[in-house]
Order: C-alpha cells, then sequence, then structure tokens
C-alpha cells in the first residue's frame, strides 16, 4: 500500500481513502500493543447508531477528563474546553479532506487520524509532517460555517456507558457549545497556488495524490478566515493547566478543584498569550498569517501538551507508571507557579532544541532569590557564581507611574553569568539564550547566532557588577580602575537591573542584528521602541538540571549542584581559617586595608564586610 506500488486509487472515494489512509497510520504509528489498548479505550466507550460506533463530545470530554461546560449542569464551567477539543478533533478526523468530509463522525478510524497527528507520531508515514502541522491546527480552530454530518437514523443510539437507550442522535460531531463566532474572510495572504503539503504526503503514501489533485482542493476558505479570541482562550486556558501533564497522568490531576483565584491567574496568562497574536489588528480574531508566525518564532511548543493528553488513548489506566516529580527547592519561589512554568514550557527549549521543558524532564535547581537571600550582590555573587551550568532567571516588578502595571520578564542563560572580572565569549555549540517577556504580552527575542556576534567577548548574554548592577544582552564597557562606566544596551533587546536590586529597564527594538539577541518574529519594522522601567517585586535565579533518567551520563546530571556545593565547603573551610586572621588589634591600618583588600578580591567580603562564605 505504500508508496512505489502499482495499486490503483484512482476509482476509490475520499471516504474509501480516508479509511485506508487510517489503516497504513494504524499499523506504522502504533505499537501492537499500543493499538490493543487503542481499541480497548474505544470500543469499551463507542455509542452505535445505523451500524457505525463512534465518540461524542461528552464521550471525548470524559475520557480525557477535560471540562465540558455543556454537561457541566452551570451556566459557565470555569475551565469549559471540551467543546474546543472536539471542534478540533471533528476537524482532524477528516484528514485529508476537510473540504469535503469535515467535520468528520468520530469513528475509531477517525480517531486514529487525530491521535497520529495531535502527537505528532506522522513521521514514520508522512515526509514533510511537521512543515504542515501549523495549517491544520489553524483550520481545527478557524471559525467558519460547516456542513452538518448525520448518522442513519434507522437505530437508536446504544449508549455503551449506561446501557440506556436514547433518542436517535441528529449529528454525533457536531459541537453542543454555542457562541463560536463566524468571522468575515480575511483572506489572509494565502498563496492560491500552494498545494497543501501535508495532504500531498499523505496521499502520496497510498499513491492517490492525483486523486486528491483533480477532485479534492484544499478548503481555502479555512486560511481566509479566523479564530475567534473567546475560542482561542478556551484552548490556552487548558493548554496552561496541564502543560506538566505525563502521557499515563490523571488530566483531572489538573483540571479539577481549580478555585476562582486561580482561574483568574490562569485566564490572566491565557491573555497575555494571546496578546501575541495581535488580534486587535484583524477585527478581534487571529489570522493565518498571525498565527502561523507567532507559534514558529515565539511559541513552538505550545501544543505539546495535547501530545501527553491524547497518547492517554494508547494505554490502560493499569498501566500507570508515571510519577509525581518531587518538588525542589530550598526556597519557594515568590514568581514561578505552575500556570507559568507551563506558560515557560510553551517556547523554551531544552535537550537542543528538540522538546520542552516538561518533555525534557529537567529539573529546576534553587540559586538565588532576592525574598531569600536578599537584595545584595554580594550575595548574588555567592549564588549565583558559583552555578556552572544554564539557568533561569525570572523577575516581576511595576511599572513606574499612576497606571501601575505587573510585569513578568525571563531570560534562558546556557552558559553561566559573568562577573567584571572574568570576560569570555560563547561558542558556537553552545545552545542560544532567549530575552522574553511573560506578561502582560508574551514575546520572545531570540539569541543571535551569528558567529561574530558570538565571538565578541564584551557581548556576554549575562554580566554583573557590583559597581553597576545586572546587565543582560548588554555591551560591556572595557575595564578601568579609575570609573565605572555602566553596560550599554546594545541590539534589539536588553534588561538592565541597578545594584541594589530594587529597580530594571527593559528594552526592546524592533530591529537591530548586531547585539545578543534578535527582534520578536512577531514585531514589524513599524513597530514603536520600548522602553518599561520597574520598581522590583521578586527576582530569582533558578538553575537548569536534566532528569537523570534522560540525561546522556550521571556526570551531567549533577555536575552542577555538585560543582555548586563543593565551591560552597571551599568557602566555609576558608572563611574558618581566615577567623585567625586578627584584622581589630595587633596591625597598623596598612595591614587592615590591605587584609581588607585580599578578602574582598576573593568574594568574601563585600563593600560593606559582610561575609559570603561559610553558607550553604
Amino acid at each position: 500500500m505504500g508508496a512505489g506500488q502499482s495499486t490503483d486509487y484512482s476509482g476509490a472515494s475520499p471516504e474509501e481513502l480516508s479509511y485506508m489512509l487510517a489503516e497504513r497510520f494504524a499499523t506504522k504509528c502504533f505499537s501492537p500493543l499500543e493499538l490493543t489498548h487503542f481499541k480497548d479505550n474505544f470500543f469499551s466507550r463507542a455509542s452505535e447508531q445505523g451500524g457505525i460506533r463512534y465518540w461524542n463530545e461528552k464521550t471525548l470530554s470524559d475520557f480525557l477528563g477535560v471540562p465540558d461546560g455543556s454537561f457541566s449542569g452551570a451556566d459557565e464551567a470555569p475551565l469549559d474546553a471540551g467543546p474546543v477539543l472536539f471542534r478540533m478533533v471533528s476537524y482532524l478526523g477528516a484528514f485529508p479532506f476537510q473540504s469535503t468530509l469535515a467535520p468528520s463522525v468520530l469513528t475509531f478510524e477517525a480517531m486514529v487520524k487525530v491521535v497520529v497527528l495531535l502527537t505528532e507520531r506522522y513521521g514514520k508515514v508522512l515526509r514533510r509532517g511537521r512543515k504542515d502541522r501549523i495549517k491544520l491546527l489553524f483550520g481545527s480552530l478557524a471559525d467558519v460555517g460547516r456542513k452538518d454530518v448525520e448518522l442513519p437514523s434507522d437505530k437508536h443510539a446504544e449508549n455503551k456507558e449506561s446501557g440506556s437507550e436514547e433518542s436517535p442522535e441528529p449529528c454525533p460531531a457536531k459541537s453542543h457549545a454555542p457562541g463560536f463566532s463566524i468571522d468575515e474572510p480575511a483572506n489572509d495572504e494565502y498563496d492560491e497556488d500552494e498545494d497543501d503539503d501535508l495532504a500531498l504526503a499523505a496521499l502520496e503514501s497510498l499513491d492517490a495524490i492525483e486523486v486528491f489533485k483533480h477532485d479534492h482542493r484544499v478548503d481555502r476558505t479555512v486560511y481566509e478566515t479566523r479564530i475567534s479570541v473567546d475560542t482561542f482562550r478556551r484552548l490556552l486556558m487548558l493548554l496552561l493547566v496541564i502543560a506538566p501533564l505525563k502521557p499515563l497522568e490523571p488530566v483531572k490531576t489538573y483540571t479539577s478543584d481549580l478555585d476562582s483565584e486561580r482561574i483568574e491567574a490562569i485566564r490572566k496568562e491565557a491573555d497575555s498569550i494571546l496578546a501575541a497574536f495581535r488580534p486587535e489588528e484583524s477585527d478581534g480574531g487571529i489570522t493565518y498569517r498571525a498565527f502561523a508566525r507567532t507559534i514558529s518564532t515565539s511559541l513552538p511548543y505550545l501544543f505539546d501538551p495535547l501530545t501527553a493528553l491524547f497518547e492517554h488513548m494508547l494505554f490502560s489506566k493499569n498501566l500507570n507508571l508515571s510519577q509525581r516529580r518531587p518538588s525542589e527547592g530550598s526556597f519557594e519561589s515568590a514568581i514561578l507557579n505552575s500556570t507559568i512554568l507551563s506558560h515557560i514550557s510553551f517556547f523554551l527549549p531544552s535537550k537542543g532544541q528538540s522538546m520542552n521543558l516538561f518533555k525534557s524532564g529537567i529539573r529546576l535547581h534553587p540559586v538565588f532569590s532576592t525574598a531569600t537571600h536578599g537584595s545584595s550582590l554580594t550575595s548574588f555573587s555567592h549564588n549565583v557564581l558559583t552555578w556552572q551550568s544554564a539557568n533561569l532567571l525570572i523577575l516581576q516588578g511595576a511599572t513606574e507611574g499612576p497606571n501601575e502595571e505587573t510585569v513578568t520578564i525571563g531570560a534562558y542563560l546556557p552558559q553561566s553569568w559573568k562577573s567584571s572580572s572574568s570576560h569570555s565569549s560563547s561558542s558556537s555549540s553552545d545552545p542560544l539564550p532567549c530575552l522574553f517577556q511573560l506578561s502582560p504580552k508574551h514575546q520572545v527575542l531570540p539569541g543571535n547566532p551569528s558567529p561574530s556576534v558570538q565571538k565578541q567577548a564584551n557581548l556576554p548574554p549575562a554580566w554583573f557588577s557590583t559597581h553597576t548592577g545586572i546587565a543582560i544582552g548588554c555591551q560591556i564597557p572595557p575595564a578601568s580602575r579609575s570609573h565605572h562606566t555602566p553596560p550599554a544596551p546594545h541590539g534589539a533587546a536588553s534588561l538592565t537591573i541597578d545594584v541594589n536590586l530594587e529597580s530594571a529597564e527593559f528594552r526592546i527594538e524592533p530591529v537591530g542584528h548586531d547585539g545578543v539577541f534578535l527582534p520578536s518574529g512577531t514585531t514589524s519594522m513599524e513597530d514603536p521602541s520600548v522602553k518599561i522601567r520597574l520598581d522590583l517585586y521578586s527576582l530569582e535565579i533558578w538553575g537548569v538540571v536534566p532528569d537523570p533518567e534522560l540525561a546522556a551520563s550521571s556526570e551531567l546530571n549533577s555536575s552542577a549542584v555538585e560543582v555548586q556545593r563543593a565551591k560552597w565547603e571551599f568557602e566555609a573551610r576558608e572563611a574558618e581559617r581566615r577567623r585567625n586572621i586578627n584584622l581589630k588589634t595587633g596591625a597598623g591600618d596598612s595591614a587592615k586595608e590591605s587584609a581588607r583588600w585580599l578578602l574582598e578580591t576573593a568574594g568574601i567580603i563585600g563593600d560593606h564586610g559582610q561575609y559570603s562564605g561559610g553558607s550553604t
């Protein structure tokens, strides 16, 4: 049935080709054990009508553990994502004939294609799969008028779960949720001559390209419409909640017991992400152009939580091998929570850009917090300079002026920090840093891959001095004993923090390719420059530690933590030894100043004489 065979499908209907494609997906993309569990999960819950076994919206929501407001008995469910997921899978189940078969009845064959597409298992059968997945996802969310699909009505629906007999369901594939707006076409720059590569790749595996080309053109209207803000907000809120989900974890662990305060925090985070898609530029909807550009450049892992969600179809609940990762840290974060971590996982990569934070199983090791360690750069130096691995800076503060607004900013730094006494350039093989804003509007400033920039010692991603403060993405001036020139913002983005860790300045330019960070992929040259001054509430540094089970070697897992601990132990021994140095009696002023200079140079005491060694 694969490419290169002589089988003739010229007379096959779209329904027949769709069925054969599902067969190929099932045998090529699932192991025999996974397929067995898939069949058990599907058929044990399926309703039947007219000889067709299918899932309706309630069955899908109940199995996945996703809240579905239309069945909750309440006027408005706090996390009403069930209808959105149902419309997505009804569209994807018709692949690659969305123009003629969508919305699809959720038969077993349709669900096979849904799971393959949403869990990205299509790599075994589709050569160009990931390239055009964004088109499919947009189409599944776009608010377009769709035909009703009716099953034969000569039999009553049989409810497998309750055993009760109900009236025939006229349209089991149609969402019961009202309120999805239908937008006017926006003709969003879609190339009419462009073939749908993903659909063609699918049919290519069946030697059926000509059938598709002559009889079934891609439904262009999908790409000429918009995703409504309400639809996308519902999905974003769900993705934020389930971002840490593992394939075998119960979804209700994350979706149940969401109080009003948590829901409001989730909604606020979702609105920050929504702002990156600029819905205000297209009458409140999200165009295909904005969707594709923002996902590609700023949120590449946004839909990753759907992988773990739909992999529930492939495993029995009796094979629950997942374990909740224990909480880490010697201090409680004043900024990070499950919602913000979910937001970060949508764009921050690990493992050489191949997977998001949750998939890679990394842990965040506590390094520094102003809430715990105070606002001293000496304390910052003691904790941060001893951490010799990738790390995450995150801060939160309020804008200055009468219209105070809370802003959350962060930076991913793949290398260790540099102080004013150490200048070094990065290697071309190192991962790239990135600077980002989480709220009130999501935006990512990616690292500059240019070798000429990376080789410049005066352009480190992160740097600090006890005289001028912290600098991210700045040009560092030459060292001088007579005066201390502050680092200069350079390139498309920078972040500076004062010596007292009390205020910060975040600067963004729509142009500039000669600095550490490049412009955001969602900006244009016409956008104005942005300068945000903040009164800092909290500043935290978290070390990025690979999961011991997934890392390549045990040395990689614990080296950064062990090196930091060894440095602290060395400082403790040195601090104990130096207690014998008499700085109070028996020496003149010159000897005292000389001894103090030695201790400051070693980083043991700060500008005010406080000791930084001896703690762990």
